[in-house]
């Protein structure tokens, strides 16, 4: 369960782009404010025009994935191996977009995130 909620909140953050199509029930505030976390977060990377839309589109692809896990009838084991297939599936793709600094840091930011979740639990 600690896993699924780290990476909710994984994918809130990938998703903010796509906020709209993936979170319809947010406030116009809570979309300004996803977004503002989204950009925040690919100035941090500090992200190439290149990588820009392919970063956008694998953190889609993730978001989608585990959209599609809630609506999902499987086990909580079966969907917890899906769960890690995507997640890897999305690390390798970001290895190769992203430079080993900004691996680097893409990996701390998920680190910092299980960090939150886990404090928040407490």
């Amino acid at each position: 369960m600690k896993k699924l909620t780290i990476l909710m909140i994984c994918i809130t953050i990938a998703s903010l782009v796509q906020a709209q199509s993936i979170h319809p029930k947010l406030t116009e505030a809570q979309k300004k404010e996803l977004k503002a976390k989204m950009d925040a977060y690919k100035a941090r990377l500090k992200l190439t025009e290149q990588q820009q839309p392919k970063f956008e589109a694998v953190n889609l692809q993730y978001a989608e994935a585990i959209a599609s896990l809630r609506n999902d009838n499987g086990s909580r084991m079966s969907k917890l191996k899906k769960l890690k297939a995507a997640t890897n599936k999305r690390d390798q793709e970001m290895k190769a977009i992203l430079s080993a600094e900004q691996y680097k840091i893409f990996k701390a930011h998920q680190e910092e995130a299980k960090k939150h979740v886990r404090a928040g639990r407490r």
